[in-house]
């Protein structure tokens, strides 16, 4: 805090040392900034805001009509209404008499001041600043009019060009559709119905045909494939397997076979494995009993063997068999795609080349028909937006502020630049002072000798003379005075600008 107050003693100090050359070098700056703001030419700005009405119209036939959207032409807007073409007539009905390069370079100039601003979607300004007020507004009004004229007269004759083209198109296709239509019946005529026949229907026959003959290619692969995995199954089982009985138990076991033969037959069918099994078995003790009679003979606990069909060989042998027929239909239905294939390819690579002229006959007709059809419904549209503009010819742009002589410029703002000149004054004037310090090389104190190492011997005070003194501050009353007053009139310019009174301009006005 003691370095920082002593810093601020010591440029305070210096300040007051150099105290004319700092008020002297203020009071220059701002003197500048002052003639500044007066020298600078004035600035009047002119403004009209436009209005694109969106009309009842238009919404009603949205559907119907063709117009142009509202987004479109603001994008070009900016450069529609700056055009050279649109300035140029400005220029002529403002009646500026200018030549070659001098007439160009006005009109770089009013492109380069002319600004339109978007508001909105439906809203636009357009605004010009230049030195003369009563030029700026007229130089507006009559852009702001003559682009409107000529956007609406534009519009109009879009309109009839179009409706006058599709005219046009119209009979030239109907023409040429006439004249297909009539190549087409005499081309029937002469070459019979039968070349009416679909070649895309064909073409798709045969991809249906080529891709059943596919899938049961793969069915027959599948089905070989599982008589492989029986007949391999089948060889590894026997026809007949052996059972051992005892002469007291056939009875009984034929009892009990008989009883499982009725319960199987009330759910299953004979061709079931274990109806098969018990079939097989029945048959084997009623043929066992028949053939060997002498084993009544025998005791009671003899035991005799029976062979009896293997049921699981019979199933595989009956899935052998339903594969074998499987397959051979699969075979005969595969023959009978593809000679069918074969029959249509034959047949499609034979149609009659009238067939390849009447398709095309038919599709050039088609096409015609096609744009026929479209031309007259935007004929239709065409006619429409014909009328809209017709009987609306002035509803797309309303003017809803035109631009008015400017009684005070907009620029330069001299409130502004004055107070900004006060403030540079006073940072100059310290600057300076504070720069001529800095070059000042001399030692200017005690200190600064003992810095360098020199001893100091003696110091001599300053002899103030009261003469001098006294003459002094009479300079000084004199310079604050001066600078005071000066200050004070300068300040006094602000007041005066801030509240729209310039006595600079009345006196160049009175000369």
């Amino acid at each position: 805090m003691e370095s920082s107050e002593l810093d601020l003693k010591k440029y305070l100090n210096l300040l007051y040392r150099m105290r004319v050359v700092f008020i002297c070098t203020a009071l220059v700056i701002m003197t500048a900034a002052f003639v500044v703001s007066y020298a600078l030419p004035k600035q009047y700005e002119a403004k009209s805001t436009v209005f694109i009405e969106r009309n009842v119209i238009n919404e009603l036939i949205k559907d119907i009509a063709v117009t142009p959207s509202m987004g479109d032409r603001l994008k070009v807007l900016s450069y529609a209404i700056t055009s050279r073409n649109i300035l140029t007539k400005v220029a002529n009905e403002l009646g500026v008499n200018l030549e070659g390069a001098a007439f160009d370079s006005f009109i770089a100039e009013l492109q380069k001041d002319t600004t339109i601003k978007m508001k909105d979607m439906d809203l636009f300004v357009v605004s010009y600043r230049g030195e003369d007020p009563k030029f700026a507004s007229d130089y507006i009004n009559t852009l702001v009019r003559l682009y409107i004229e000529e956007n609406v007269s534009s519009k109009r004759e879009e309109a009839y060009g179009a409706n006058r083209f599709l005219s046009e198109q119209i009979r030239f296709f109907k023409d040429k559709l006439d004249a297909v239509e009539g190549d087409v019946i005499n081309f029937r005529k002469e070459k019979g119905v039968f070349v009416a026949v679909s070649e895309t229907g064909i073409v798709e026959e045969i991809k249906k045909a080529q891709d059943e003959l596919d899938a049961i290619r793969i069915q027959k692969r599948e089905v070989e494939a599982r008589r492989a995995t029986i007949k391999k199954q089948l060889a590894e089982e026997k026809p007949y397997t052996v059972a051992m009985y005892s002469r007291g138990s056939l009875s009984d076991r034929m009892a009990v076979l008989q009883k499982r033969m009725n319960e199987l037959s009330t759910t299953y069918t004979k061709d079931y494995p274990e109806v098969i099994k018990v079939r097989a078995e029945i048959e084997a003790l009623k043929q066992m009993a028949k053939e060997k009679p002498e084993a009544e003979e025998r005791p009671e606990d003899a035991s005799s063997e029976m062979s009896t069909l293997n049921p699981i060989y019979q199933q595989l042998r009956e899935e052998s068999t339903k594969s074998e027929r499987e397959l051979a239909a699969l075979s005969a239905k595969e023959e009978h795609l593809r000679g069918l294939l074969g029959s249509k390819q034959s047949y499609l690579r034979n149609i009659p080349a009238e067939k390849t002229k009447l398709s095309e006959l038919e599709m050039e007709r088609n096409t015609y028909k096609r744009i026929y059809e479209e031309l007259v419904a935007r004929l239709g549209q065409s006619e429409v937006s014909k009328q809209m503009e017709v009987q609306d010819k002035t509803a797309t742009f309303r003017i809803v502020d035109p631009a008015m002589v400017a009684n005070a410029p907009i620029s330069p703002n001299r409130v502004h630049i004055m107070l900004l000149g006060l403030i540079a004054g006073l940072a100059g004037g310290a600057g300076v002072v504070f720069g001529l310090d800095f070059l000042n090389k001399t030692a200017k104190g005690v200190g600064a000798l003992k810095d360098f190492g020199i001893p100091v011997l003696a110091v001599i005070p300053i002899i103030k003379d009261s003469q001098e003194m006294l003459r002094a501050r009479k300079k000084d009353v004199l310079t604050y005075s001066i600078a005071g007053a000066y200050l004070a009139f300068l300040i006094a310019l602000v007041a005066l600008e801030a509240i729209g009174f310039s006595i600079v301009d009345k006196l160049l006005g009175a000369a």
